[in-house]
């Protein structure tokens, strides 16, 4: 492509999407290595993450925004085998067909959601995500995974947290992110996508699993009793006791038979 030819395909797309057709380029090459020891050891922080959330072996499961491919590892990783990505930066589903037994696939996310059959998978991530989405775009992929996963499957997503005294770090980290979450907007967003009304979250922050991460650990619960603190003191109310920067949140479909609460 010559260079006349890269600034009319660059004046035609919109800041966010021009970055994220080339995210491997402008901003995960940086992170990223082509080596088995980095996606393992990207797989346990990331199952350190899910704990109990992991999914069940026989699950079928979607990664949304998959880029490099490290959930998916992680997920297989677990003897979970039947597993598929999707993501908009074609150099990003190479880098994961390197290391990646699942399905991958090089789409916009909603094209592919509206295009996979309902009630088709059990388990659907948005880790680093739903935060990239402008709010009408975030009511239709939700809208769409709702359909496409089965009656008691499971969302989980890692968004920047608004609720954190240093969300601005997450917030403001990637140019291409439109907000922050609190745990609220996923109640209002569950109530109008017909997830469960009930919406779990749970903090990033350190997980004990050595000493150095034990003491980590520790220091992290002293600092979130002082932001508790603060807040019960400002609005006498603790505001979900969820304070890292990123934070997870499960949303669910009711299994079948199953009323809404």
């Amino acid at each position: 492509m010559t260079t006349n030819e890269k600034l009319e395909l660059a004046a035609s797309l919109s800041l966010r999407d021009e970055i994220t057709q080339h995210y491997y380029r402008t901003t995960s090459s940086r992170g990223h290595q082509r080596t088995r020891e980095y996606y393992e050891l990207a797989a346990a922080l990331l199952k350190r993450r899910l704990g109990p959330w992991t999914p069940q072996k026989q699950a079928r499961c979607l990664d949304l925004a998959c880029g490099c491919g490290e959930m998916l590892y992680c997920l297989e990783r677990e003897g979970i085998k039947n597993t598929a990505g999707v993501d908009l930066c074609s150099e990003e589903i190479d880098e994961a067909k390197l290391f990646v037994r699942g399905n991958l696939v090089h789409s916009d996310v909603l094209g592919y959601l509206r295009q996979t059959d309902s009630k088709s998978f059990d388990f659907v991530t948005a880790f680093n995500f739903l935060e990239h989405l402008s709010k009408e775009y975030l009511r239709d992929v939700l809208l769409e995974t709702r359909r496409v996963l089965r009656p008691g499957g499971v969302l989980v997503g890692m968004v920047p947290n608004s609720i954190s005294p240093f969300s601005g770090i997450t917030r403001y980290w990637d140019i291409t992110h439109e907000w922050a979450f609190s745990p609220n907007n996923f109640r209002q967003l569950a109530a109008l996508t017909d997830f469960d009304p009930t919406v779990e979250f749970r903090e990033c922050g350190p997980v004990a699993h050595g000493p150095i991460s034990g003491i980590r650990y520790l220091i992290w619960q002293l600092i979130r009793l002082g932001i508790a603190a603060w807040l019960l003191v400002e609005l006498a109310d603790r505001k979900g006791g969820v304070y890292t920067m990123d934070m997870l949140v499960r949303l669910r479909v009711p299994g079948a038979g199953e009323d809404r609460q």
